[in-house]
């Protein structure tokens, strides 16, 4: 995968992957981090966490990404280890976290391999609260038990597994509401608008070029996604994963969903898998629950269009600079590098399957 940024604790921590599409602008992710004392405490982790019987103090810092993580560290409470998730609620991200959230607890009343809901003192999945920033949708998930594997531990078997395990979430997750085919949504067509492609004309030629390639592209097979089912957010036991994390849940077309979880396995160069024999097994894995085949070079387009909504946000996630200020400046620069990985990929796409 390519670089996921977070900040957790305090530094910034190149973890694997900057989320699919849901980054914080940089400015909420400061603002939350100037609430944090000495001890990873905050005023507006409290609120949340009063909402679910927390005593104030009781969750730490974890991290900040696509969502503000605080943690109940063993021995705060009965419950066991739990983590909070929240986002401002007038944020998209917020909207997102809300609606995985409840999707979430869907799927686990259902029994599917996703981490543990932790439900508030009323007994909700999702609470809006009001705190020092402002209303925040926030949600508690418990510790997922269990390995987080690498791509360099993985093998044949454990990469059919998770293709496996992901086939498995869309059949518990169900049939979207939508027609089971349709086209994909055209991310290549508005980054061909947008500021930054009037400021890259190389750029714009291949959004376009994109864009007509997807429009001729065939309506494909929909499912209710996890929409980010990467290692980092899996938890292995006896061969086995359960996942957490889904924020970018939704409907979207099967190899979309299938792309977004093997980006690690793609690498940087489209058309030519930096872990094919992996990917083999993935898709294998995958089509042995799920019936449906899916080929390496179905991947290609749908992992650009990842790149494309990534590259549409970038103005509003780098919304500030401080280079006065370590944790931020290098979190800066870490997601400067990562959108211009987004952006070499596109062009080279755009070559590939013209």
């Amino acid at each position: 995968m390519a670089a996921k940024v977070s900040v957790q604790r305090t530094h910034v921590q190149t973890v694997r992957s900057v989320k699919m599409v849901g980054m914080l602008p940089l400015s909420r992710i400061f603002a939350l981090r100037e609430t944090v004392d000495q001890e990873w405490r905050s005023p507006v982790a409290d609120a949340v966490g009063e909402c679910w019987g927390l005593p104030a103090g009781a969750l730490r810092f974890w991290r900040s990404s696509a969502a503000h993580v605080f943690v109940a560290p063993p021995g705060a409470d009965s419950r066991g280890v739990l983590y909070a998730r929240f986002a401002p609620a007038e944020d998209p991200a917020g909207y997102r976290l809300a609606e995985g959230a409840r999707f979430h607890a869907r799927l686990a009343a259902a029994g599917a391999s996703v981490a543990r809901v932790v439900p508030s003192r009323i007994n909700t999945m999702v609470e809006r609260i009001g705190t020092p920033l402002g209303d925040m949708y926030a949600s508690v998930l418990g510790k997922v038990d269990g390995d987080e594997l690498d791509v360099e531990e993985l093998d044949g078997g454990a990469a059919a597994a998770w293709g496996a395990a992901l086939a498995a979430f869309h059949q518990a997750a169900g049939q979207p509401a939508l027609p089971v085919q349709s086209k994909q949504t055209d991310p290549f067509a508005a980054l061909a608008s947008a500021r930054a492609a009037l400021e890259d004309p190389e750029l714009a030629v291949a959004a376009r070029t994109l864009s007509t390639v997807l429009t001729a592209s065939p309506a494909t097979p929909l499912v209710f996604g996890h929409g980010d089912f990467e290692l980092d957010n899996l938890r292995w036991t006896d061969g086995w994963p359960a996942c957490f994390d889904l924020d970018e849940s939704g409907t979207i077309p099967a190899a979309a969903d299938v792309a977004s979880a093997v980006r690690d396995l793609l690498g940087p160069r489209p058309g030519s898998p930096k872990h094919p024999e992996l990917l083999t097994a993935f898709l294998q894995g995958y089509n042995r629950i799920s019936g449906q085949t899916i080929e390496p070079q179905e991947l290609v387009l749908p992992r650009a269009a990842f790149a494309a909504q990534q590259l549409l946000q970038a103005t509003e996630v780098l919304d500030i600079s401080s280079p006065s200020v370590a944790w931020l400046h290098e979190l800066e620069g870490s997601l400067r590098t990562h959108y211009q990985i987004q952006h070499d990929l596109l062009l080279m796409t755009a070559d590939v399957l013209v």
